[in-house]
């Protein structure tokens, strides 16, 4: 078996070792799926699932450690007031951060359709009232072409209408009178612009005009919760369940005091057009508790423990004929390391959507990715470390090892 070799990674083949915190978290609570699914499930019918995948919304998100539980837990215990929850809560993430002000949201998307709401509406009751409206508001945004996606809807559902450039030259082209801000994303899914952030800070702030930022899943590194407010993005907009391993219903909003002010004006418990999106006071103490854990977590440690999930993959799968694993280059730091586990699918007769069905309906049920369907594109099965428990990497390279040798 041929494997991959570069610069910045390191090998470690030493079973046994388990992310910081994870293993722990895992013995407190049960929730590793090495053990029966919880009985809140079974009673339910509800299939739990080995996730090899990452911190998909539609598989729940992730898994939140001891610290973030229990504050959840605790402000369960009493009734607060929502707004002077959420100032006091903002106060402290903004002295984290380095933000002028920090709100929780019910998610990433809730935090830029409140931008959204911030750079038109503004906090004038009488627009906020006439939401998604914008007849005699400010109504257009700038976007790169690359940066259109379907979370874009955060936007257009205040009633934005999205303007498309490429060039820099385009960008400052496309400026005008409706122009309410221009809008950044940075993810796996929105790679090829040809205007970097920075750049596009400027060419805001030289237009007078605010840049909202998407930065739902640019966690790791922590310093990204701190990086683009210095750089001199107005908002920006982190989720919570992600790799923050916040509550899956929050977010994070930050960046400069007025517009911060203007978006929570806007924001549940108020009744204004993004009610719709409320975050209780258990979401709120814990995207908090996951902020403070993250800041303090080593990031070193637990990208080495990564590589040496999938080197022990890669280690159990190497003598399967015809295999071959590698690293899978990946622009976006958030979503790296990750493991490519390759075949000949003629030899062995297993192509890769049977070996997706296969470990998706075994026991236990695997959920991994087809590279192949990922952005950016690659080849053949994807292993992703994050949401791995200790001891289910080795888990999931036997199935795959099963699999693959039933036909042989």
């Amino acid at each position: 078996m041929k494997r991959e070799t570069r610069e910045t990674r390191r090998n470690f083949v030493k079973i046994g070792c388990a992310i910081p915190g994870l293993a722990s978290a895992a013995a407190a609570s049960g929730s590793s799926s090495l053990r029966e699914a919880a009985p809140i499930y079974r009673k339910l019918g509800v299939k739990t699932y080995i996730n090899a995948y990452g911190t998909l919304t539609t598989l729940s998100g992730t898994l939140m450690p001891p610290e973030v539980t229990r504050a959840m837990e605790e402000a369960s215990r009493n009734f607060v007031e929502i707004h002077d929850l959420q100032d006091k809560v903002g106060r402290r993430l903004a002295e984290l951060t380095g933000a002028e002000a920090a709100f929780v949201t019910a998610g990433a998307s809730a935090a830029l359709c409140l931008g959204a709401c911030a750079v038109t509406a503004g906090d004038d009751p009488a627009k906020m009232k006439q939401l998604p409206d914008l007849t005699g508001m400010k109504s257009e945004m700038v976007i790169q072409k690359a940066h259109r996606n379907s979370y874009d809807h955060a936007f257009r559902m205040v009633g934005i209408t999205l303007i498309e450039a490429e060039t820099a030259d385009e960008v400052r082209q496309a400026i005008n009178a409706k122009t309410a801000a221009l809008a950044m994303v940075l993810s796996h899914n929105s790679l090829g612009h040809k205007v970097e952030l920075d750049q596009m800070i400027e060419i805001a702030h030289g237009a007078g005009v605010p840049l909202i930022l998407d930065a739902a899943a640019e966690i790791p590194p922590v310093e990204n919760l701190s990086k683009f407010v210095k750089m001199g993005a107005d908002l920006v907009a982190f989720s919570g369940g992600k790799n923050l391993r916040g509550p899956q219903c929050s977010g994070l909003l930050l960046g400069r005091k007025e517009l911060v002010r203007k978006a929570y004006a806007n924001s549940s418990p108020s009744n204004y057009f993004p009610r719709i999106a409320k975050v209780g006071k258990e979401e709120i103490v814990g995207l908090l508790a996951a902020v403070e854990l993250a800041l303090r977590t080593d990031w070193d440690a637990r990208f080495r423990e990564y590589h040496a999930m999938l080197d022990r993959v890669a280690e159990r799968v190497k003598d399967v004929p015809t295999v071959f694993t590698e690293l899978a280059p990946n622009d976006d730091f958030s979503h790296s390391p990750r493991l490519s586990i390759q075949w000949d699918e003629a030899r062995l007769g297993v192509t890769l959507a049977e070996m997706m069905r296969q470990l998706r309906e075994g026991e236990p049920a695997i959920i991994a990715t087809d590279l192949t369907r990922y952005r950016p594109h690659w080849k053949g099965l994807g292993i992703f470390p994050y949401n791995l428990m200790a001891g289910e990497e080795i888990v999931v390279a036997d199935r795959v090892r099963q699999i693959l040798l039933a036909k042989s």
